[in-house]
């Protein structure tokens, strides 16, 4: 029993000793096979989570290292696109400076311009229109053809411009729109607005546009007629209307003559297209137009062509009249008085009497 009990304590020892001397045998190589587990471990996480998570320490050096160089890029690039953004700043300060200096020329010529306009301007208020020679038809410095051009302003036809003569004078004078001079009403519309007129008053009315289109035209003011005053002006209407007097002493002839800016034309065979003519009728009748031409019969005036606003007509026409003159058979060709005929023609400006 004893011998059996030392056995088995001989045999426990051995395997024990084994045991140490196994151990002490294989730790190196569990040591080493330890650390390979490690880095296989490392290694393998860092594969396995560098798509989710931060990259390990040596891969964030390599990317501190792209961003530096990515830095680098831009610092070049930052230079480059400096020293473009410098050039473009260049080409454009240059560019700028053209358009600068384009624009500063222009500018100098609109300059020169207004101001060689203003010397016109100024020459042409200073002096006179120069005068006519002596026995010259050609009337461009007469109003002829600015009254002329004034007609050609009215579309006739069609009751457009309808005739009317009434006694209304407080509220209707004739004309076909109300007339202003010198910031006053002169003449009045019809109030209906109709664009009614009568033969004193479109004749007044044309030679009114017309002195003012002239004046414009010679840098004069449209307010100024020869110096008339508003008053002055109102008085030449009334003896343009024949509506002071007598028609010898009241007509289109002695108005134009009494402020100073026209004259009678006494004879038949002197007066031009766009002079203004006052007639009279045997029929104690009377009518005042823009004169146009002679009706002749051979030699000898029989009639006239003139434009103005009639009943005969309906209102603003051409028409056409005959005198009291008789025909070879011993007929008279119509009842407008031959001797009874006033005609007046406005002068150039430079040809205006003093009134005053």
């Amino acid at each position: 029993m004893r011998h059996k009990k030392t056995l088995a304590f001989i045999t426990t020892l051995i395997l024990c000793m084994m045991t140490i001397v196994v151990f002490a045998m294989y730790k190196p190589f569990v040591e080493e096979n330890s650390v390979l587990v490690d880095n296989s471990t490392y290694l393998t996480e860092d594969f396995s989570t560098q798509s989710h998570n931060p990259l390990p320490a040596q891969n964030k050096v390599k990317k501190q290292l792209l961003l530096e160089e990515k830095e680098t890029d831009y610092s070049i690039a930052g230079v480059q696109e400096e020293e473009e953004s410098e050039e473009s700043r260049e080409e454009i300060k240059i560019e700028d400076e053209k358009e600068s200096a384009e624009a500063a020329e222009k500018k100098e010529e609109q300059i020169e311009k207004q101001k060689e306009i203003a010397e016109q301007v100024s020459q042409v208020e200073e002096q006179t229109v120069p005068a006519p020679p002596a026995m010259d038809r050609n009337l461009s410095q007469h109003l002829n053809p600015y009254v002329l051009e004034a007609i050609k302003g009215y579309n006739m036809g069609g009751g457009r411009y309808p005739y009317l003569l009434n006694n209304d004078y407080a509220n209707y004078n004739g004309v076909t729109t109300t007339l202003h001079y010198q910031d006053q009403v002169l003449l009045k519309a019809h109030p209906s607005g109709n664009r009614a007129s009568h033969c004193s008053g479109i004749t007044f009315e044309v030679f009114f546009k017309a002195m003012q289109a002239r004046n414009r035209q010679l840098g004069i003011s449209p307010d100024h007629f020869n110096g008339m005053t508003w008053d002055e002006l109102y008085d030449f209407v009334l003896t343009w209307y024949a509506a002071q007097g007598p028609k010898h002493q009241n007509n289109i002839a002695v108005a134009v003559e009494k402020y100073g800016i026209g004259q009678r034309i006494r004879n038949l065979e002197e007066a031009a297209a766009g002079d203004f003519i006052d007639i009279s009728r045997e029929n104690n009748t009377g009518h005042t137009a823009v004169f146009l031409e002679w009706i002749r019969e051979g030699n000898q005036i029989i009639g006239l062509k003139y434009w103005s606003s009639q009943d005969s007509t309906r209102g603003i026409q051409y028409n056409q009249e005959y005198f009291n003159v008789r025909s070879p058979g011993g007929k008279k060709h119509g009842n407008v008085m031959i001797d009874r005929v006033y005609i007046a023609r406005i002068l150039p400006v430079n040809q205006y009497k003093p009134f005053k």
